[in-house]
């Protein structure tokens, strides 16, 4: 035969087995629910191939499947999707097993695909066959070179694979090719795809003896015996054996024979207290198992996994010499978590000895896989954080951290340590709370039987006594300061913000931070909007040793202040002085005192230049923290109109048509997020950090304030119960043109003489820079570039003229074009702090649009807006696109929330539900691998107006629907329900 026909006949052959592959190759799609070991919970889509088609098995990579709670499904070639049951993933390598039915299958017959471990071979021509990079059956071509590789180091807090050999090969696999076979010109499958080399075209696969191993048990419905030393091995080469005094001589005369094989197996890591600790050591080279030679990986695990609670010698050569020494193989499912504790907003389990084992740890403690409230984690050591006591009791597993949880109430503080696992020698030790607000706590367990996980109710932690006060008050403050600058400090109060949700444009991030207590008997502090930007966060104030549950009052729509309120009878009376409020006038205005009855400050005319600080005007920025002020002397340098941005991605609330000033020296960053600024000892100003865009360079930026601008809003919180009526606003943004350029625009000579008659150092005129809302065609509006020159004939001779209003329209005089104009305005009412209902379904949050949505929407298509989802829900799997308004569900049409809560009761099937669960719980055997839920329509529109049409496979076991909701009054707590 000639050359030309052995390459023909080949190509013919591969051009066959890709064929008849392709119907047993399958496209995974894994959501993973829940944090959990060393995964983070989110979707992903890989590959997977059928070994077993009678009983519809699928191998895949254990990253693939995820170890926690998940959903997962297939889609074969032509299309056809079935759910899959995760049966089955290792402990240690990245291999697992599905399962699907069969019947629910038609018109294609996949074949199971041979496992061949033993045809693996340097330079066997192969062929990973997936959907890399998504891409649909791609075929990638190569030839394994490197058998006995070891594992590749994805990096520490990630699934590193252990204790067993790796392929080497470049054929330029990527993402989505987890999971692909790869077979041989025969079509057998030699190995596993399991990761590959970003900046190369190195692509690295998993043997396939341990899988052949564990598919046999599966099969026969048992779970594959697994044993652990607890210590990790790797290979070296027969040069570094020699190194560490290892002659091959003198291993023969052991009766290992190394001829043959590559190199030994080397001590790496020992885990303190367990079996191997004491036994083995670092630097051990093992060469054989109970008088059986083990030259590699498949040798040694194949006896230890068979060795499940017995002891075994193991032959090992130490400082030169030869020794037997024995150790009890432990059950490795014994160190490998299988339940997962949801209290508060974490979500804690035992640790494992996949992450123990990177930092050479001992498999024990509690994990803090995710904490979305900061109750356990607190930046200490991140996804790394391992829970070793509460309350000074040892924690060492899930259930010696319920007995300890067991019994204590909501409202008592946590004194809680915790270590790093990635390095034991870190550790820190913080008082917790537990979040007034917060899901019911529930267990989630993981079924041997079938993979699923079941949930129960977890009822250990006792009802609050009262549910606004958290510890027990204590003042230790000193008696109140007889100076000015100590009273300030004394009414500083430290605001700490746990979100339970996102909203408003701000995912979750625990902030804290200072705030001044501008009236005591109403229990109001006034702090920087930005700790409070996400309305659903459970606040708390705190007086040296006083801790005490708050609620938002109020976000101020124009102006970055807010208002947090608190229960002043659970303060006791001697924490905070009186701040002296007629000092909280604004500078030069003759009022008796803002504090005086009668005084109504929402008539101060705040646009009187007596009511701003002037520029050159020494002042003193006072910052507190919780124990120490700081003082800083600066000059009011300079005036000009705030702005501030908001990008596409985190709709935050903006700022603008306010006046703000500047200060020289600038007043360095302080952990203080608002600053008092004081003029001969009078408050006429505030130093406050702005709210931060998460893309935003200028993350820590300060601006000064006046106090008058605030002034008309404390006064309603002192007066009312409720929330204070929205302001009035002309929904465009404006900008200051200089005095000649408004003339060259049109501005006639007599209206700019006019001007500066009436303010000699009016230097700028007030032009429209941007329309925040769009209006319908018909509807009289300002236009970008129009100068306003009066509001309801009233000269128009700074911001505060056109900032806000009471009037639902207002008549405006302006120049267009050069000519001037009469026209009248509608306003459109601003509310701060308004969103007080939070929708979450199928893994979506839905709320009402707020201001900044609504200033950018093309069109207000509904009055739901979806802004965040939860990482690895359902609506993942549907090219998800977020900040879009939802008019329809389900064929049902969507204008408000309540339409969201019917549609949800009418697609969750409750019974359905608790029986899976049941059946779960009970370790009940499940064929199919479908889970409770239903597959509904969604259509929304996006903020640019297109329209979108989704498909969403509800999953109510994992994404059980619930809602946050907040009573109209300022002293309302929020409330969750499930729904």
């Amino acid at each position: 035969m000639t050359v030309e026909a052995i390459v023909r006949d080949e190509e013919h052959s591969w051009s066959t087995i890709q064929d008849r592959l392709r119907a047993s190759v399958v496209s995974i799609f894994s959501s993973q629910a829940i944090p959990f070991d060393t995964e983070e919970n989110a979707s992903s889509s890989a590959t997977g191939f059928v070994v077993d088609a009678e009983q519809g098995i699928i191998l895949s990579n254990r990253h693939v499947m995820h170890p926690g709670p998940s959903f997962h499904k297939a889609t074969f070639f032509d299309n056809q999707e079935v759910f899959l049951q995760p049966t089955y993933y290792d402990p240690e390598h990245d291999f697992a097993l599905f399962r699907y039915e069969p019947s629910e299958l038609t018109g294609i017959e996949p074949r199971a695909i041979r496992l061949t471990p033993e045809k693996a071979r340097s330079g066997l021509e192969i062929r990973v066959i997936g959907n890399d990079s998504s891409e649909k059956m791609s075929v990638l071509q190569g030839e394994l070179s490197q058998l006995d590789r070891n594992v590749i180091d994805y990096g520490a807090g990630t699934y590193n694979d252990m204790n067993t050999f790796y392929y080497h090969a470049s054929t330029s696999s990527k993402g989505g090719s987890s999971g692909s076979p790869v077979v041989d010109v025969a079509g057998d499958a030699v190995a596993l795809n399991a990761g590959s080399a970003i900046r190369s075209s190195s692509s690295f696969f998993l043997p396939l003896q341990r899988v052949v191993y564990a598919l046999e048990h599966v099969r026969q419905g048992r779970v594959p015996p697994r044993g652990t030393l607890q210590a990790v091995f790797r290979h070296v080469t027969h040069t570094e054996a020699a190194r560490l005094g290892l002659d091959p001589g003198a291993a023969a005369a052991e009766g290992v024979d190394l001829a043959g094989t590559t190199g030994v197996l080397i001590v790496h890591k020992v885990l303190p207290a367990g079996p191997a600790a004491g036994v083995l050591r670092v630097g051990d080279i093992v060469v054989g198992v109970d008088g059986t030679a083990v030259p590699g990986f498949p040798e040694l695990f194949g006896i230890v996994d068979t060795a499940v609670g017995r002891s075994i010698g193991m032959r090992v050569f130490r400082k030169g010499r030869f020794a037997t020494l024995h150790a009890t193989v432990q059950d490795l499912y014994e160190v490998t978590p299988a339940r997962c504790l949801r209290i508060g907003f974490s979500f804690l389990h035992d640790l494992s000895f996949q992450e123990a084992a990177q930092g050479s740890a001992a498999v024990s403690g509690v994990k803090v896989s995710q904490d979305y409230g900061g109750l356990f984690r607190r930046n200490h050591f991140a996804e790394r954080t391992v829970i070793h006591e509460i309350n000074y009791q040892p924690t060492p597993s899930l259930d010696a951290l319920m007995r300890v949880l067991r019994g204590v109430r909501r409202d008592q503080p946590l004194v809680v340590k915790v270590k790093d696992f990635k390095d034991p020698r870190e550790e820190a030790v913080f008082v917790a709370h537990f979040p007034p607000v917060s899901p019911a706590d529930v267990l989630f367990t993981r079924s041997s039987a079938t993979g699923f996980w079941s949930t129960t109710p977890f009822d250990g932690v006792l009802p609050a006594l009262q549910s606004d006060m958290l510890p027990d008050p204590a003042s230790t403050r000193p008696p109140v300061s007889s100076s000015f600058a100590g009273r300030i400090l004394q009414c500083m109060a430290w605001v700490d913000v746990r979100p339970v949700c996102p909203a408003d444009g701000h995912f979750y991030r625990n902030l804290g931070g200072c705030g001044l207590v501008v009236d005591r008997g109403r229990g109001l502090v006034l702090c920087s909007a930005r700790l409070v930007v996400n309305p659903t966060s459970n606040l708390s104030v705190t007086f040296g040793a006083t801790r005490i549950a708050a609620t938002l009052a109020y976000v101020h729509p124009l102006y970055p202040v807010a208002f947090v309120k608190y229960n002043p009878e659970l303060l006791p009376a001697d924490v905070v002085p009186d701040l002296d409020l007629p000092n909280v006038d604004p500078p030069n205005v003759d009022l008796p005192g803002v504090n005086l009855p009668g005084v109504d400050l929402a008539n101060l005319d705040l646009s009187s230049p007596r009511a701003r600080l002037r520029i050159g005007d020494m002042v003193s920025v006072l910052s507190g923290t919780q124990s120490a002020l700081d003082r800083i002397d600066a000059a009011v340098s300079s005036r000009q109109l705030l702005s501030t941005t908001a990008c596409g991605s985190c709709l935050n609330q903006r700022f603008y048509n306010t006046e703000e000033f500047s200060l020289s020296p600038m007043p360095p960053a302080v952990d203080a997020d608002v600053g008092v600024v004081v003029k001969d000892e009078r408050i006429c100003g505030l130093w406050l950090c702005l709210p931060e865009c998460v893309h935003d360079g200028d993350r820590h930026r300060h601006v000064g304030l006046d106090i008058a601008l605030v002034l008309p809003a404390l006064a309603q919180l002192r007066r009312e119960d409720t929330t204070p009526a929205a302001v009035r606003v002309l929904d465009v943004e404006f900008v200051r043109q200089p005095i000649a350029t408004a003339r060259a625009l049109g501005v006639s000579l007599p209206r700019l003489q006019q001007i500066m008659r009436t303010d000699p150092r009016a230097c700028s005129m007030l032009r429209v820079r941007r329309i925040l809302r769009v209006r319908t065609p018909d509807t009289l509006s300002l236009e970008v570039g129009d100068i306003v020159l009066e509001v309801n004939g009233r000269d128009v001779l700074h911001i505060d003229d056109v900032a806000s209003f009471t009037s639902k329209a207002v008549r405006l005089t302006i120049v267009r074009q050069g000519r001037q104009l009469e026209l009248d305005m509608p306003t459109t009412p601003f509310c701060g702090a308004n969103t007080r209902r939070i929708i979450y379904w199928a893994g979506m949050y839905l709320q009402q649009p707020y201001y900044t949505v609504l200033a950018q929407a093309t069109r207000l298509a509904s009055d739901v807006y979806m802004f965040a989802h939860f990482n690895g829900a359902p609506i993942e799997a549907t090219a998800y696109q977020g900040n879009t308004f939802i008019n329809e569900i389900a064929e049902h049409p969507i204008t408000t929330l309540d339409d969201v809560v019917r549609v949800i009761q009418l697609v969750k099937d409750q019974g359905a539900l608790a029986e899976f669960n049941r059946r779960v719980g009970e370790d009940h055997p499940l064929r199919s691998g479908t889970m409770p839920g239903r597959d509904v329509t969604i259509r929304t529109v996006l903020l640019n107006g297109d329209d979108a049409v989704k498909s969403v496979r509800t999953n109510d076991l994992y994404f059980g629907p619930w809602q946050l909701t907040r009573g109209s009054r300022i002293d309302d707590h929020w409330t969750w329900e499930q729904l």
